[in-house]
């Protein structure tokens, strides 16, 4: 059977099993009953939306950080470096006798997935473009610990992205090194790593792909293994303290851009110090020789880490109508922005707190069998292939956190493509081949009109990863809503643009449809 066939028949299997499970949760999910008409599906116009620039977002405590370049057709340029602490992954090192440096060499593996056997294909590169990426000591103390008002040292340090300015002068003007011309989207061969091994043997090893820079000899020379005051290497306290870390930039070759996702998790992100050294051994006539021994030595980046951004955020945020809605919702990966929608939004004329449709809805009595918000990309707007992307995320605003729906969504899965296509539908075409997501929130409807559940804001978000629904701090938002911000749109560089309330078409224009059935 054929690759191609092979992938068409996972595709039917896929979409047949999502589509009894959609069938499945529609009618497990809300009560519904074979014996009672269900109604032509009643569609709400109170919805607004508008969007939320994000000046500041959290940056530490990531698994996974961002170099590069990415120009968005519609919301301009995106620079992200890396400021990196390293550390000890042995304390009290021992370097022998006459220890000398062969080499040093920093390694930052990609996302990759193996396709053949010489062959992978990466994960989060952006763009096509090249660069040559400096290395600069930085002086900058990072902290764990946030000292607070009191001094007391009880909370954690957050650190933002916006931070770049206010550490640049603790970093130094030059770098300590500039690689060789690097195209991350060329990278696709398996890296063949030849090591001397401790008897001076040789190891070929077969690695997944990565980016390999020779680290200067001397400066490693000096700051470890002939460090000033051997104490520094007693702990990795006192060596961060004593080697603060280093900032990454990509300096682009080419007008074409490139960004990209290094894995840090992978234990071969590191920096590994080469180096022999003499050992004395005695033969079994009592003769003493002197044998030269190989080793290596390995700084981890298990420490702080944190991007680093410089945006022309080329769309104007500042005026969002938060009463009648916009015409258009940005939505930015990074430190980007988010959308916020307000169901049920129309007029109090009671003065009871909730609007007058949520009131006539309530007293229908209505089982509710589904609820979809279907969010239409604006493709007049950004036309661009470049403003795609597979999913986006709906969260509790109000409450930080996610909707029943998300929790009950039978699709879940380890694989972040394949999860929750009930709740968080992926980019789909129309009968009109118009792109959308179809967001279902049918627990959440009924809740709001049956269990008289708090009708929150909602946010929604691009996120690559549905399966990542934590949260991480913002500062200074635009409209001072978001304390926080859903962590996923941390992990794309990306942008789209979704049609609003007040989408002048009225096909796409954003609007909650309800399928119910009536009980009176």
């Amino acid at each position: 059977m054929s690759k191609f066939a092979i992938r068409s028949l996972a595709s039917i299997i896929v979409l047949t099993f999502l589509f009894s499970c959609e069938n499945e949760y529609s009618e497990v999910g809300t009560d519904f009953i074979n014996s009672i008409e269900v109604q032509p599906p009643y569609e709400s116009e109170n919805v607004i939306a508008y969007s939320e620039k994000h000046n500041a977002i959290q940056t530490n405590g990531f698994r996974n950080y961002f170099i590069g370049h990415y120009s968005d057709p519609v919301f301009g340029l995106s620079e992200t470096k890396l400021l990196t602490q390293v550390g000890l992954v042995q304390t009290n090192p021992d370097f022998g006798t006459n220890p000398v440096i062969d080499s040093v060499v920093m390694t930052l593996p990609f996302y990759s997935r193996q396709v053949e056997e010489n062959e992978y294909e990466l994960d989060s590169v952006y763009g096509s473009g090249s660069f040559k990426l400096n290395v600069y000591q930085s002086n900058q103390f990072l902290r764990d610990l946030n000292p607070g008002p009191d001094g007391d040292f009880q909370e954690r340090q957050f650190y933002y992205t916006n931070q770049l300015d206010e550490f640049s002068p603790n970093i130094e003007s030059e770098p300590i090194v500039t690689s060789e011309v690097i195209k991350p989207a060329d990278l696709t061969d398996p890296v063949v790593l030849v090591e001397t091994t401790f008897d001076g043997g040789l190891d070929t090893l077969n690695l997944s792909p990565r980016i390999r820079i020779k680290m200067p000899t001397q400066y490693f020379q000096e700051k470890i293994i002939n460090a000033p005051n051997k104490e520094v290497l007693s702990s990795n306290s006192a060596f961060r303290n004593y080697l603060r870390g280093f900032l990454l930039e990509a300096e682009q070759q080419q007008p074409v851009l490139s960004m990209s996702m290094f894995n840090f998790q992978n234990t071969d992100a590191n920096i590994t110090i080469y180096y022999r050294n003499e050992v004395e051994e005695e033969n079994a006539e009592g003769e003493t020789t002197v044998e030269t021994r190989y080793n290596k030595f390995t700084l981890s980046f298990n420490g702080i880490k944190l991007n680093l951004y410089e945006n022309d955020f080329n769309v104007d945020l500042s005026s969002q109508d938060t009463i009648q809605g916009e015409e258009n919702i940005y939505l930015k990966g990074g430190e980007g922005s988010s959308g916020i929608i307000e169901l049920f939004s129309g007029p109090d004329t009671d003065g009871n707190g909730y609007s007058d449709e949520l009131d006539e809805l309530r007293s229908n009595n209505w089982l509710i069998n589904e609820a979809n918000l279907d969010l239409y990309i604006n493709e007049e707007v950004a036309p661009n292939s470049k403003n795609r992307i597979g999913r986006v995320f709906l969260f509790n605003l109000d409450e930080e956190e996610v909707l029943e729906d998300y929790l009950r969504d039978p699709t879940a899965s380890d694989n972040p493509n394949l999860s929750r296509q009930v709740h968080l539908g992926p980019l789909s075409e129309d009968d009109n081949g118009d792109l959308f997501y179809r967001i279902r929130l049918t627990s959440h409807i009924n809740n709001v009109i049956n269990n008289d559940s708090t009708n929150v804001r909602l946010g929604v978000y691009v996120s690559p990863n549905v399966n990542e629904p934590s949260l991480v701090k913002t500062k200074n938002p635009q409209l001072g809503i978001s304390e926080n911000v859903l962590r996923g749109m941390m992990e794309t560089p990306r942008g789209i643009v979704i049609h609003g309330n007040q989408s002048a078409t009225e096909s796409k224009k954003l609007k909650l449809r309800i399928i119910y059935t009536e009980t009176n």
